[in-house]
């Protein structure tokens, strides 16, 4: 803890050299504080959420996870996968490796490749610690204490997730997530495009019929032109492989088994939820 104490210090009075795209990239966290991070969250997430047992998705999620994590740069970390009973169109990851898949996301894909290509994204929001560079940051301009310290880290885990700090990422950190997220997919056999077809998908989904559904993935992803047409370039600057996988033998049946198991809720049941939850 002294050496850390130290580097802080140290940084913290070099921290006028540095440029700010040099402040992003500092990173003052162990990977086994990350870990440990991440299972406190884990913990606050499944008290908060609805985390689904299906046998079926999670293993058909799982295996896609695990192929996406051998394509990705970083494997000092056990990845783990998890399906959220929520119709939002949504994905997201916390530090340690944690992964979590809505089941909107599956309804509204139009591709197993547009599916992959958001957890890819998310994986590679990990793989970069872009949610450790943000808490040492915050650190470094005295918003917050060391959270990693054992005594202090459940505590404040709640809280941290209540921020919604981890689902909020610069400009930069998107692209890099975009950009490798597809090198990702790409690399664990699945066809680069899905990426640009999921980002037109959000992007009409923005002002389309039902919104909503959308608002958590486009307001934490804000989709634009220009990565849609980065998304396009850099897929089509790969070099050509026979069987990319734009849809595997199985998805038509886990989307078919998804929306028999769990049929989305009627227009009408939705009024009626919102007229109770005014």
């Amino acid at each position: 803890m002294l050496e850390k104490t130290i580097l802080f210090t140290l940084v913290a009075f070099s921290a006028v050299g540095l440029n700010c795209s040099a402040l992003r990239n500092i990173n003052m966290y162990s990977t086994a504080e990350e870990v440990q991070l991440g299972e406190a969250l884990n913990k606050e997430i499944h008290k908060e959420m609805k985390i689904l047992s299906d046998e079926k998705i999670n293993a058909f999620l799982e295996t896609r996870g695990q192929k996406l994590v051998q394509a990705c740069d970083r494997k000092d970390i056990t990845y783990h996968f998890y399906l959220v009973n929520s119709e939002e169109v949504n994905a997201f990851a916390i530090p340690g490796g944690y992964c979590y898949v809505n089941l909107g996301l599956f309804r509204q894909s139009g591709s197993e490749a547009e599916l992959i290509s958001v957890l890819a994204h998310e994986i590679n929001h990990v793989v970069h610690r872009h949610s450790m560079k943000k808490l040492t940051q915050m650190q470094l301009s005295g918003t917050i204490i060391d959270l990693a310290t054992n005594s202090r880290l459940t505590a404040n885990a709640a809280n941290l997730l209540a921020s919604g700090l981890f689902l909020q990422f610069s400009r930069e950190e998107e692209r890099e997530a975009d950009h490798d997220g597809l090198l990702t997919m790409y690399g664990a056999g699945y066809n680069p495009q899905g990426m640009a077809d999921m980002f037109v998908k959000l992007k009409a989904n923005r002002e389309g019929p039902e919104p909503g559904k959308w608002q958590n993935l486009f307001s934490t992803h804000p989709i634009t032109s220009d990565r849609i047409e980065e998304a396009r370039k850099l897929a089509a600057s790969l070099p050509s492989k026979p069987d990319l996988i734009m849809n595997s033998a199985d998805w038509r049946g886990i989307i078919k088994y998804v929306n028999e198991k769990y049929p989305p809720p009627k227009k009408d049941e939705k009024a009626e939820g919102n007229r109770k939850g005014e």
